[in-house]
């Protein structure tokens, strides 16, 4: 058995060649021949090396080829066992779709595994294949073949056709197997088509430089063109509370490579985050506010009143272009009045006006809940003398909004665009799954025309926007906005564009299918769009990774977002 090659985990990250023009053709790709690798991508740990072919077990230990497939036809080939047939045992995925062997939970196990369908190939559901018996036993090699021709996807197994399927012709980026609760073994893995280049790493991997998941992404672009790339690295899971430190990565290249991670704050055990970085034009100086609690107490608790001590608002900053940061400056006392319990900034999306008689103020977004209500507003704090103090601005005029960005509207106005909270007992069952806005004329001091913007559906989550340009002689106006474009999942990150400054959104590009959440937005020097944004291969958070779009991708986009494709599949 050859010595077995190390692959890290990628995911998806886009360019303007990934959007159009990455695949390049070929023939076929070996991804294991005869139990050996041979260009393979391990996610969650290299699998081992037997007798009989590459060998893991675990739920989170997947084996992809190193290319994904461009949008055409295609053909996937393998050969593999599943040592145990004891309720789910394995997979096979095109993405986030599955062709799941499941044993069932008898005891002692079925003798022969049963199909199961789940993913946007099959409408997003998880479907029994009619007790389809496959034909696949315990520690016996079988034979698996996925082909597609003219958007139509047919599975076999030992060449018996067993699922057919119409869900579209796109490009699919991960191709692979994952094992469950048996040990699966690959001997064979090839695929034939049109293959995508592999896409180059996250800028933030999670379970790497000792943290365990990376979330709430901000990004930022200085005076001198530098990207600024900030987050929560957690320590100890995906929770919201405990260790968590305030970390940036920087890029002088538009964010085709990356610096190491620095840390902007690290409170020892304690939660430091939620960045707003907001960058003084005529200084440069870049501003970071955040909050902080005890890592101990976590957000009911603190809404409660029964933590130990409470959410506070923090500022930093940076004249340096990023490199350095001065000590975090408690400005609490002038941003959240007393009666109030939890307070978040952000995450994203501060700005400092252009345009009107508040030109030059640095606006920051920011939500709180009141105390004898417990109900969440949404509400902006601002510096009028470059940074050295900071007011309360106003808060919106209804609650059941919370975590909100701003952007700039001509003379000076301002849109604030808020994660939907209205009637959030509900939000899982029959909540508006839309985002709510509001505009102000006064800087940020009061707030009127709160309203539901039934283009901009959400799952209830997190959602950038950011002024693409201004209207003037180069051209109209542009708006950028992105979230996960679902009313039922955090999935389907979508860039959006607005011509009219909110009022309609006919640009519309989607970065990611799969799962993903929360994002922010900038423009680089050259004009070009960076979205950053979390996704993982199971989940919507775990990694952020960075899309690059060139502006014309939207404004040659239709008028409205691609409808969702017929689907239609049938098992044998």
């Amino acid at each position: 058995m050859k010595r077995m090659q190390k692959a890290t985990m990628m995911t998806l990250v886009l360019t303007l060649g990934c959007l159009l023009t990455s695949a390049r053709a070929a023939d076929s790709l070996v991804v294991v021949r005869d139990g050996n690798p041979a260009v393979v991508r391990f996610v969650g740990g290299d699998w081992k090396a037997t007798d009989t072919g590459l060998a893991r077990q675990g739920q989170y230990r997947w084996l992809y080829a190193d290319r994904g497939l461009a949008a055409g036809d295609f053909r996937v080939t393998a050969r593999l066992k599943l040592t145990s047939l004891a309720g789910t045992a394995g997979s096979f995925d095109l993405d986030d779709s599955r062709l799941i062997f499941d044993g069932g939970g008898e005891q002692p196990p079925k003798a022969t595994a049963t199909l199961f369908l789940e993913g946007p190939l099959f409408d997003r559901k998880s479907l029994k294949a009619n007790g389809t018996d496959a034909g696949i036993k315990a520690n016996t090699f079988f034979d698996l073949e996925v082909a597609r021709t003219g958007g139509v996807t047919v599975y076999r197994i030992d060449g018996k056709e067993v699922v057919r399927t119409e869900a579209g012709n796109g490009r699919i980026a991960h191709v692979g197997f994952r094992p469950w609760r048996s040990e699966m073994t690959i001997r064979d893995f090839e695929i034939r088509g049109t293959l995508a280049e592999p896409p180059p790493p996250p800028v933030y991997a999670g379970g790497r430089d000792g943290y365990h998941t990376y979330r709430i992404p901000a990004l930022a672009v200085t005076t001198k063109g530098t990207l600024l790339a900030f987050c929560e690295g957690r320590k100890a899971g995906a929770s919201d509370a405990g260790d968590i430190d305030l970390l940036l990565k920087r890029s002088t290249d538009g964010g085709r490579t990356w610096g190491g991670p620095r840390i902007v704050w690290d409170d020892a055990g304690n939660t430091c985050g939620n960045p707003v970085p907001v960058v003084d034009r005529e200084s440069g100086t870049i501003w970071l506010l955040m909050t902080w609690n005890l890592g101990a107490d976590g957000e009911e608790a603190i809404k409660a009143r029964t933590s130990k001590d409470t959410r506070r608002v923090f500022v930093t900053s940076s004249s340096d272009d990023g490199l350095t940061w001065g000590p975090p400056r408690d400005i609490t006392a002038t941003v959240k009045k007393p009666e109030w319990t939890w307070c978040a900034t952000g995450p994203g999306g501060g700005i400092q006006p252009e345009q009107g008689p508040h030109k030059g103020r640095i606006v920051v977004p920011c939500n709180h809940i009141e105390a004898a209500t417990g109900l969440n507003y949404s509400n902006v704090f601002y510096s009028d003398d470059r940074g050295k103090t900071w007011q309360l601005g106003g808060r919106t005029p209804e609650a059941g909004v919370n975590e909100c960005q701003l952007v700039e509207l001509p003379g000076g106005r301002l849109l604030l665009n808020m994660r939907n909270f209205h009637d959030y007992t509900k939000a899982r069952y029959d909540s508006k799954r839309e985002r709510q806005v509001a505009t102000s004329d006064d800087g940020g001091i009061t707030w009127k025309d709160q309203r539901f913007d039934p283009a901009l559906i959400e799952p209830i989550c997190q959602a950038a926007i950011h002024r693409g340009r201004q209207a003037g002689p180069q051209g109209r106006g542009m708006i950028l906005f992105s979230n996960p474009a679902d009313r039922q999942a955090r999935r389907n990150m979508t860039l959006r564009a607005s011509f009219d400054d909110g009022a309609t959104w006919p640009g519309s590009l989607v970065l990611h299918a799969g799962p993903s959440s929360y994002s922010d937005l900038a423009v680089l020097t050259d004009g070009e769009i960076a979205c950053l944004y979390e996704t993982g291969t199971n989940s919507p958070v775990g990694d952020i990774v960075l899309a690059l779009v060139p502006p014309t991708a939207l404004e040659l986009r239709p008028a409205t977002p691609p409808a969702k494709p017929a689907l239609r599949f049938e098992v044998k």
